[in-house]
């Protein structure tokens, strides 16, 4: 990277950073020890010597209330909420999709269990499939067809 991209990086971010700060009404001291950093680090992002990395620039975007990118020079405003187009109602959209995800992989889980244990060794009936040959797993009655394959039926 070329020293003059480096330096413009280093200034925007520093402006931002300023700003955000001013908005937030924290003292450099007070986010260093929230962000468990020297405060000399929050002097040279100030001072546009360093820039936040990492963990201690999401640290930081979360405690000054922005958004990592916006502070490094991205498009978007300066508040959480409306930085790169996300909105609150679009965060409780993802988090809903992740819930039903959840649900959904739970419900595969358990049934994948019930398949799995219907399918282990189980004694093989000659004959016709009855009750009386039929073994109780899970909540769910498996009976041995003639091939002795396993058939499951929940239990009534």
């Amino acid at each position: 990277m070329s020293q003059q991209i480096k330096s413009e990086k280093l200034r925007i971010f520093s402006e931002r950073f300023r700003s955000a700060l001013r908005s937030s009404n924290f003292q450099d001291n007070e986010i260093a020890e929230k962000m468990g950093v020297a405060p000399s680090a929050i002097s040279n992002w100030r001072q546009g010597l360093n820039m936040a990395k990492g963990k201690n620039l999401r640290r930081l975007a979360e405690l000054l209330n922005c958004q990592p990118g916006w502070l490094l020079g991205g498009e978007g405003s300066e508040e959480t909420g409306t930085a790169g187009g996300q909105t609150s109602q679009g965060k409780d959209v993802w988090r809903q999709r992740a819930l039903t995800a959840e649900k959904k992989l739970a419900a595969l889980r358990t049934g994948l269990r019930v398949l799995l244990e219907t399918s282990a060794d189980l004694p093989r009936s000659q004959g016709k499939t009855t009750e009386g040959s039929a073994a109780s797993l899970g909540g769910a009655k498996v009976l041995k067809s003639e091939e002795g394959s396993a058939i499951s039926r929940a239990q009534e």
